[in-house]
């Protein structure tokens, strides 16, 4: 099964990012977004695992919770990758919190480096993928949406778990089923 490591968004966050993929879609750029109830924050992507890896990756991620405390964390700034001139992946950056997210996505690549699951080739850039450039078509108005939107500055949340996801790809697009949800320790 496909599956990867991430934090959930409350309700208020993602209609404040649709309002976000609203504003930026007016360009007509030719941008696959991500539907509203699949964004969230990717902490590690771990790509194919068997059911066995996936016992080992819940015991792990339990492990990695204990140790870590719920947290605020918060969006900033609108962005693409690899820059705004030439957009492939549109992006929310993440602040007041980014030290705790980074941490726990050093710890989960150390212990699947372990089990000898995939590794990330690039270094951790804590973020929220809005939407994936498809084709060149329009991307001159999309860049200067990028650089003129206002990011959404809703409160920050707080992360009281880690959630393992199982990640279904269809014509339609992905489909994520939640495989457990851990929370982090408590105080």
């Amino acid at each position: 099964m496909r599956a990867f490591i991430g934090i959930r968004l409350p309700d208020e966050i993602r209609a404040s990012l649709q309002r976000l993929q609203g504003e930026l879609a007016v360009s007509q750029a030719d941008v696959k977004w991500v539907e509203p109830a699949n964004l969230h924050v990717t902490v590690k992507f771990l790509d194919e695992i068997s059911d066995a890896q996936r016992q080992a990756v819940e015991n792990f991620l339990t492990r990695i919770a204990r140790q870590e405390d719920p947290f605020a964390l918060g969006l900033d700034g609108v962005g693409a990758f690899p820059s705004v001139q030439a957009p492939r992946v549109i992006w929310v950056g993440l602040v007041q919190g980014v030290e705790a997210v980074a941490r726990i996505a050093e710890s989960l690549e150390r212990e699947a480096a372990e089990l000898s699951l995939r590794q990330e080739p690039r270094p951790f850039s804590a973020h929220l993928t809005l939407g994936r450039v498809r084709s060149p078509k329009r991307l001159q108005p999309l860049a200067q949406r990028l650089r003129t939107v206002s990011p959404p500055a809703p409160a920050p949340w707080r992360v009281e778990s880690l959630t393992l996801y199982q990640s279904v790809l269809d014509s339609s697009g992905p489909r994520y089923t939640v495989l457990a949800d851990v929370p982090l320790k408590k105080g």
